[in-house]
C-alpha cells in the first residue's frame, strides 16, 4: 500500500509539475547562448529599441540581441538573398515593402491570435505588424509663408523656384507625385497627370538628402517649402524656430508607416515574437511618440494633449490621410525615376 501511495503521489506531483510548467510565462524558457538578429534603422530608433525591447529581453531570457543597422532596402535585399537559410529574425521595413515581402514568402503573416496583433489599431497589420505612423506634410519658412500651407500653396507664383524636393526614388517623392496627381484631378495611376503637375514647380530650388542641408537653405531664405515626412522633422524643428511644419487637409498628409516583420523560418522565432511584443508595447510606442514624434499603432497608448497634437495617433486621423496604391507605385519606380530625372530635374 505504501508503494501504491507513493506511486499516486508521484503521479500527482508529475501532473502538478506539468501544469505549472505549462502555465509559466515564455520568458522562463532558457535562451542562454542564443542570439536574436534584428535589422533596423540607426540613431534614435535603435536607441529606443535597445532600451525598451532588447535590454528587457536579454535580462529575462539570457539571450543576446544583435542589431544590424541600415536602410530598409538593405534588409529587404538580405532576407530575399537568405530566403533558403535566413540569419535575420526581425526586420523593420516600410509600408510598401511589407505586403510584397509576405507575398514572396520571406516573412511570416501577422498572427491574429497574438496579443500584440490585437493591440494594434484594426486594419493596420498589412503584411507585417504596424510599428509607427508618420505622414508626408510640408516644412515651411515662417518668414516667407505666413500660415501653415496647403499643398496647392506650393504652386503659387510667389514661391516659384523656392520649392525643394527630396531625392528620388523615395517615399517623399512618391507621396508628392500622388498629391500632384490629385491636384490635377487624377491619382497616382495617371503618372502623366502627376508629372505634368509636378513639373509646374520647376525649377526646383534644391534636391535635399538630409535635414541639415534643407533646413540651412530654409533658414537662409532660399527655400520656402519642402514636402517632408513628419517624425524626425518635428523633433529637429526645436532648433529651427523660423521653420514650421504643416499637415495639409486637401488632400491630407500621405500616410507612411513603418512595419515590424518576423522573418520566415528564422533561427530564433520565439525570441523574435517576444521582441515584437516589447517593440509594439505601450512603453516603446509611448517613447516613440514623445521623443521621435512617431505616432503609435498600439491602441492602449495614452499621450498628453501636447504630444498628441504633433503625431498621428487615432484611427480617425489615419482615415484623413492620403493612402497611395503602394504596390502599383513600387512597380512604376524604375520608369518614374527616369521621368523624375528628365522632367523634374532636367537631366
Amino acid at each position: 500500500m505504501s508503494d501504491n501511495r507513493l506511486s499516486k503521489a508521484g503521479v500527482a506531483c508529475l501532473a502538478a509539475t506539468m501544469l505549472v510548467t505549462a502555465g509559466l510565462p515564455a520568458f522562463a524558457q532558457d535562451f542562454k547562448g542564443k542570439t536574436l538578429v534584428v535589422g533596423t534603422w540607426g540613431g534614435d530608433i535603435e536607441r529606443l529599441l535597445r532600451q525598451n525591447a532588447a535590454e528587457p529581453l536579454e535580462k529575462e531570457t539570457g539571450a543576446k540581441v544583435e542589431f544590424v543597422l541600415g536602410g530598409s532596402g538593405d534588409r529587404m535585399a538580405r532576407i530575399y538573398a537568405e530566403k533558403a537559410n535566413p540569419t535575420m529574425d526581425v526586420a523593420f521595413v516600410n509600408i510598401y515593402e511589407a505586403p510584397q515581402a509576405l507575398k514572396d514568402g520571406v516573412v511570416d503573416a501577422p498572427d491574429p491570435n497574438a496579443p500584440y496583433f490585437k493591440d494594434v489599431w484594426d486594419g493596420m497589420n498589412n503584411g507585417c505588424y504596424a510599428m509607427s505612423l508618420v505622414g508626408l506634410g510640408i516644412a515651411y519658412n515662417k518668414k516667407l509663408v505666413s500660415a501653415p500651407p496647403e499643398w496647392a500653396d506650393m504652386w503659387k507664383p510667389e514661391f516659384k523656384g523656392k520649392i525643394a524636393l527630396s531625392s528620388y526614388p523615395g517615399s517623399e517623392g512618391d507621396g508628392v507625385l500622388g498629391v500632384a496627381a490629385r491636384l490635377a484631378g487624377k491619382d497616382e495611376h495617371n503618372p502623366d497627370a502627376a508629372f505634368g503637375k509636378l513639373k509646374e514647380l520647376t525649377p526646383i530650388a534644391m534636391t535635399y538628402t538630409n535635414l541639415d542641408e534643407i533646413f540651412a537653405m530654409m533658414d537662409a531664405g532660399e527655400v520656402a517649402m519642402a514636402p517632408m515626412i513628419s517624425g524626425y522633422v518635428l523633433a529637429a524643428l526645436k532648433t529651427h524656430p523660423d521653420i514650421g511644419f504643416s499637415f495639409p487637409k486637401s488632400p491630407g498628409p500621405v500616410l507612411v508607416r513603418d512595419m515590424l516583420c518576423l522573418v520566415k523560418n528564422s533561427p530564433e522565432p520565439e525570441l523574435a515574437k517576444k521582441f515584437a511584443a516589447l517593440a509594439l508595447g505601450v512603453k516603446n510606442q509611448t517613447d516613440y511618440a514623445e521623443q521621435l514624434y512617431f505616432g503609435p499603432t498600439n491602441k492602449n497608448v495614452k499621450l498628453s494633449p501636447e504630444v498628441s497634437a504633433d503625431v498621428i495617433d487615432t484611427p480617425d486621423e489615419v482615415k484623413g490621410l492620403l493612402q497611395l496604391d503602394w504596390p502599383y507605385v513600387i512597380s512604376q519606380r524604375a520608369d518614374w525615376t527616369q521621368r523624375w530625372n528628365k522632367e523634374i530635374l532636367g537631366q
